[in-house]
């Protein structure tokens, strides 16, 4: 079943990968409802032509209200802290597939990723989104369940302040992927059948490392940084003796990287959606408003 002159929830459109989303959503002619947390932020941000309702995932009444009326939804979850990533990302996004299906809606679109699997999920984050996408499955709402691998937009947030910071070692090849090219494909798998019942993964046009991929970045974006390469045994005892534990999450997400780098196969979804173009150089000048260089 297409979607074509359906009504889209959002849930997380305020976040960094959630509004590319809503927003091609609306450019490609869907009504779009956002479901938020901060309604006047909200609106600040992404002004006429949305449709708002507010509330929290962990709150049934809102969630019910919020998907009255739509044929699709796409949850792109991200919890603020360690403690919240099973009541967020798992029993949040198992609370809306479960109202999906009493709510008749057509179809869901899951944000997860690459590495989220039965033998990651000792790990808590990965636990999280293996059991979500579990609950999407046991719901019988067709599904499509993204599997990206690093986005481009990730690499801004390893800049502090002169220094660009690595952690571990940096020797797998990453397809780093734009959120401009994946929320196209969120948009056209509302409207593609053979999508439906799908785990598809995500990769972009290029294969680099992530120094490599933050040299680049560094160039074009941030040329004051300078890269900082720290293993994850000294981040782990930084994290211990200063940090108070705050850094487990992103330590052990690197450390899977690092050990697995990218699984999976986009063939699929090229075929299915259209293939990754943007490259990070593109990216950056995009990010930047320079123009490419010749």
């Amino acid at each position: 079943m297409t979607l074509e002159k359906g009504k889209i929830l959002v849930v997380g459109a305020s976040g960094m990968l959630g509004e590319p989303v809503a927003r091609k959503l609306r450019e490609d002619g869907y009504e779009v409802r956002l479901f938020v947390r901060d309604l006047a932020r909200a609106q600040q941000r992404f002004g006429a032509g949305f449709e708002y309702t507010l509330g929290e995932v962990s709150a049934e009444p809102t969630l019910q209200k919020a998907l009255q009326g739509c044929t699709g939804v796409h949850i792109s979850l991200q919890a603020d802290s360690a403690a919240l990533f099973d009541a967020v990302e798992h029993q949040g996004t198992a609370r809306i597939a479960h109202l999906a299906r009493e709510l008749g809606v057509n179809r869901i679109s899951y944000l997860s990723g690459a590495l989220v699997s039965a033998q990651t999920a000792l790990i808590p984050q990965q636990r999280a989104k293996y059991l979500a996408e579990q609950a999407i499955e046991r719901s019988g709402v067709p599904y499509t369940i993204f599997k990206p691998t690093y986005f481009m937009e990730s690499l801004p947030l390893n800049i502090q302040g002169k220094r660009a910071v690595i952690m571990g070692k940096s020797e797998r090849p990453f397809r780093f992927v734009a959120a401009v090219d994946f929320a196209r494909m969120v948009s056209r798998v509302f409207r593609t059948p053979e999508a439906a019942n799908q785990r598809l993964f995500v990769y972009g046009p290029q294969a680099m490392t992530l120094r490599e991929a933050m040299q680049t970045y560094c160039r074009i974006a941030a040329p004051h940084a300078q890269i900082s390469v720290t293993p994850l045994s000294m981040m782990t005892l930084i994290d211990t003796l200063f940090m108070g534990g705050n850094l487990r999450p992103v330590i052990q997400l690197a450390r899977l990287n690092q050990d697995w780098g990218e699984i999976g196969d986009a063939t699929l979804t090229n075929q299915l959606l259209g293939a990754s173009t943007t490259t990070l150089e593109q990216w950056c000048y995009q990010r930047t408003g320079l123009q490419v260089s010749a």
